[in-house]
């Protein structure tokens, strides 16, 4: 059997096209398009957000901003309506309203949206003259590329463009849909006296209820046997992207503190993320100790901050417990930060405490993992990132039909993507917390606070 020839229209994934690109390419479904059918469906519907404010389709408090009627959806050649609300972009069918599930995404699941343009063959001598067709690329983090085709000569698209992005980059933190939808599971939205309460929590203080009296007027600095709340960032002089309050070592006070922030970069100093009421483990974060290009500079207060968190309580009072030091970074990537003056602990300053480095890349490195990902699957995958069958996309199936040289060269493209390396290496490292703080109720002090503590520190919390 023969598998089906390809459409000619599209040679490449309509992720590769650029902001200002013209391309030559087919036009789909958008020349047999009845745009005066759809001029006068608009005008019976009505234009204003109202008409859709009864779907059956929106949430709770979910609400519709901004409307595109007659867009197509390149990716299958399908017609309908375009609806930009504060929680996703939903795309309705023609006449029939119903939610086309690729062409809706939610605006979190979003990683960036840019307008291109494509320009359509035309044997007409006059096709110079026709207008671009105006375009609107969605990349979701899902991997999913949606790709919208609006009507010329309308400001449809700028009108979803700048809809997105005021929904997408609220100016306020109230503004975004989570806060919209519905009374708080907590019962309190104001995220101090939330912090303060989970503050209160593992203080073993449970019964106390935080109040924004309580923080007016300083009164929730409250401790226990090992640790206390500081307000010293009540007014994030100290550090500007640490919360207004936090927790540390009873033993430390903020005169302490105070030296002992300048010697982590950005002055975010060591503090309690977690801790364990019963078995006194605790997690906490930092940012990567200044020891310059020689590893060489100390702070005696730094390493007193991070020595009282090996307080340890009950009948093996005196007894140190073993804290654990744990790098997100490659190594070879702490002594590169050395050369601008960061670096790592040293575990002969740390009361021995070991040094260990989980091997997770920084950010470039797994947005390049990411890209290559994704164009595996857009070569091998069942279904590519804009939708289409891979299938269609390469005159035949790559996995199957005993074709064994393609699966060998699926599976070596999946491998030098570098994707499944990433996520051994981030599981791998929560497991092996996880396994010290259970068995051990070991101590950790995640340092560094690049993307990969932020997500060694979400498996964590959540496991």
């Amino acid at each position: 059997m023969t598998p089906p020839r390809p459409p000619s229209g599209r040679q490449r994934p309509l992720r590769y096209y650029s902001d200002s690109e013209r391309t030559e390419g087919g036009s789909g479904s958008w020349d047999t398009l009845e745009w005066n059918k759809l001029d006068s469906q608009q005008t019976a519907s009505g234009s204003s957000s109202t008409s859709f404010a009864n779907l059956s389709c929106l949430l709770e408090s979910e609400r519709v901003i901004v409307e595109g009627y007659g867009v197509v959806l390149i990716n299958t050649d399908e017609a309908g309506t375009l609806l930009v609300t504060n929680f996703r972009i939903l795309f309705l069918s023609e006449g029939t309203r119903k939610v086309i599930p690729l062409g809706t995404i939610p605006l979190a699941t979003i990683e960036k949206f840019n307008k291109t343009a494509l320009k359509v063959q035309s044997n007409n001598r006059q096709s110079d003259k026709n207008p671009p067709r105006r375009l609107l690329q969605v990349t979701g983090k899902d991997m999913r590329i949606i790709v919208y085709g609006f009507r010329p000569k309308t400001k449809q698209r700028r009108s979803v463009f700048d809809a997105l992005l005021r929904c997408t980059k609220p100016e306020r933190v109230w503004d975004l849909y989570t806060f919209a939808c519905g009374p708080s599971k907590f019962g309190n939205a104001n995220p101090k006296e939330r912090l303060l309460n989970e503050y209160f929590r593992l203080l073993g203080k449970s019964s106390l209820r935080a109040s924004m009296d309580m923080i007016e007027d300083g009164s929730f600095t409250l401790e226990n046997e090992l640790w206390r709340i500081s307000d010293l960032n009540s007014n994030y002089n100290l550090c500007q992207t640490y919360p207004f309050a936090f927790m540390v070592p009873k033993s430390i006070s903020d005169e302490e503190l105070l030296q002992a922030c300048s010697f982590r970069a950005k002055c975010r100093l060591p503090v309690i993320t977690w801790c364990q009421p019963g078995s006194g483990a605790v997690i906490a974060r930092s940012s990567q100790p200044l020891v310059g290009l020689m590893m060489n500079m100390r702070s005696n207060f730094d390493e007193k901050l991070v020595a009282a968190f090996c307080t340890q309580l009950g009948a093996n009072k005196g007894e140190r417990r073993k804290l654990y030091i744990a790098d997100a970074r490659p190594r070879k990537n702490a002594l590169a930060n050395g050369a601008m003056g960061g670096g790592s602990e040293s575990s002969s300053n740390y009361f021995q405490s070991p040094i260990v480095f989980f091997g997770i890349d920084n950010i470039h490195a797994m947005r390049e993992s990411y890209s290559r990902l994704r164009d595996y699957l857009d070569m091998h995958g069942a279904t590519s990132s804009d939708g289409r069958s891979s299938f269609l996309r390469h005159t035949g199936w790559t996995w199957g039909g005993g074709n064994l040289s393609s699966m060998s060269a699926s599976v070596s493209l999946l491998g030098d993507s570098g994707w499944l390396i990433h996520i051994q290496n981030v599981l791998a490292g929560a497991a092996w917390i996880a396994a010290r703080v259970a068995v051990e109720s070991a101590w950790f002090l995640c340092t560094a606070v690049m993307d990969g503590t932020e997500q060694l520190s979400s498996f964590l919390l959540h496991a």
